[in-house]
């Protein structure tokens, strides 16, 4: 895969991804890494109803993405995940990881609002200490034209 950008956006496809980065970073092929979503088709057909025509999408399972990771696809491609678990799941599997851009992770029970856009539990905590742990870049950014700012000043336990 020619892999552009890894986001994690609990929304996964919708306006700001397919009008915002898939624009900006001329995005060939959406790939939603979420077991759940894989193995339905309902929730996978309502997504690509929100595809626009000539953009490919593909809907993996989060070891399946590791696999698909490997392919020669010379796409340029922006990979879904819903939370920083699946992240860390398909870092430790193989799946390479340089940067996550971290877009909205909206509050429900159990998550403490950290910004404007991010709100984390432990679970999400661990999984993002454990991506730093392994070098990997996070920046905190809802659309292209934003100010990147590191996830570090959202999130500063991540540091440690």
């Amino acid at each position: 895969m020619n892999i552009q950008l890894i986001r994690i956006d609990d929304r996964l496809i919708h306006g700001q991804v397919v009008v915002g980065w898939v624009k900006a970073l001329s995005i060939e092929r959406l790939v939603v890494v979420n077991d759940e979503i894989a193995k339905n088709n309902m929730r996978r057909t309502l997504m690509e109803m929100a595809v626009p025509a000539g953009l490919k999408v593909d809907f993996y399972t989060v070891a399946e993405a590791v696999e698909a990771a490997k392919d020669a696809s010379q796409d340029r491609t922006l990979v879904l995940f819903s939370n920083p678990m699946d992240v860390e799941t398909f870092a430790a599997a193989g799946g390479m990881v340089m940067a996550v851009n971290v877009g909205g992770m909206h509050f429900c029970d159990g998550k403490t609002q950290m910004s404007k856009t991010i709100c984390v539990n432990s679970d999400d905590m661990k999984a993002f200490k454990a991506l730093r742990q392994r070098g990997v870049e996070l920046e905190s950014r809802a659309v292209p034209g934003d100010l990147k700012e590191s996830l570090d000043k959202v999130l500063p336990e991540i540091k440690n």
